[in-house]
């Protein structure tokens, strides 16, 4: 056995979806700042992602997170987000289970009953308060970045489904959202190759038709995800959705930067004041909560800070090899 890399991990859920967080394994990431970094990593180490991402050790829906040191004085660790087919900018899921785990296994000092950490991703610095009962992360709500609406009722022609409206929000990451009534579609699991291809399909659609750029941070200017959002079946809860991205992937959890997009989407249309809560629930029957905490510009966009709450529970304790004669030791997707 020749082993190439030996890569050390921490796997958790959040409301179903998973994280695999890297904590030792990359060989040291060069650049100035977090999306420098980012960028190194896919064009010179991406085989790790797909390795760890993709089957045999990982599937068509896994998502990761590079956890690193911080680039900024300000934040506790730098965290860069993977999935199937890449790498998003932010991600919330992947947040709170990064801090559950960092928590849990005592490389950040608990406190009760709040702890608070604070990420630097390629969207900007977030942070994170645990809530800690004991040795238990109870919940952890995020403090995002800033989140706008950057176009409303775009029209757009699907093939076999017609014409529909779509907004643009930013919410850590561009989404497409549209409603499931629009594609004649429900968001239930029964669906989901449906939902997985329909998504993809609008995603291109959107980036051929529609550019998107935020106003500060010029190197996000693409939309990588689709929210699809439907009527509640259950009470108490405000949307259920499905988010879709990478390869085809859809996050079983409601998606934390998509909630905050929805959010940002619902107070630009007067939806949703500063304050009101809402309940976000998953294709799977996951929920998490979200609000507006104050209003803010991004360059010219009204937008709003929101908060996202949810839990993570940790799966596993991984040392992962990769083996230099393993034809396959780069993963492949069916």
């Amino acid at each position: 056995m020749k082993l190439q890399h030996i890569i050390t991990t921490i796997d958790t859920h959040t409301a179903g979806e998973p994280t695999r967080i890297i904590i030792s394994g990359v060989p040291p990431l060069y650049g100035k700042d977090i999306v420098e970094k980012r960028n190194y990593f896919i064009k010179n180490l991406d085989n790790i992602r797909r390795a760890l991402m993709l089957e045999p050790r990982g599937h068509k829906d896994m998502f990761g997170a590079i956890l690193l040191p911080s680039t900024r004085e300000d934040c506790d660790f730098g965290v860069i987000f993977l999935d199937a087919g890449g790498s998003v900018d932010m991600c919330i899921h992947g947040t709170i289970g990064v801090v559950t785990a960092l928590i849990s296994t005592g490389l950040v000092q608990r406190k009760e009953p709040i702890t608070e950490v604070k990420l630097d991703t390629c969207a900007g610095p977030v942070t994170a308060t645990a809530r800690v009962e004991g040795d238990v992360v109870k919940e952890v709500t995020v403090r995002n970045v800033p989140s706008f609406l950057a176009n409303s009722n775009i029209e757009i022609k699907i093939p076999d489904v017609g014409t529909v409206p779509v907004d643009i929000a930013f919410g850590g990451n561009f989404y497409a959202i549209v409603k499931a009534q629009d594609i004649g579609i429900r968001v239930e699991p029964q669906y989901a190759d449906r939902i997985s291809k329909l998504g993809i399909l609008i995603r291109d659609i959107v980036n051929r038709e529609i550019r998107v750029e935020h106003p500060i941070n010029k190197h996000i200017n693409t939309v990588k995800l689709v929210r699809i959002v439907d009527e509640p079946k259950n009470s108490g809860v405000t949307s259920r959705n499905a988010v879709i991205f990478g390869p085809g992937q859809i996050d079983r959890s409601p998606c934390g930067t998509g909630t905050c997009a929805e959010i940002a989407m619902r107070y630009s249309k007067g939806l949703l004041g500063i304050g009101e809560e809402i309940v976000c629930e998953s294709i799977i029957g996951t929920r998490f909560k979200g609000k507006a905490v104050a209003e803010v510009m991004v360059g010219n966009f009204k937008a709003v800070i929101p908060e996202v709450t949810g839990r993570a529970f940790i799966t596993g304790f991984h040392h992962f090899v990769i083996d230099e004669e393993d034809p396959l030791k780069e993963g492949f997707l069916l």
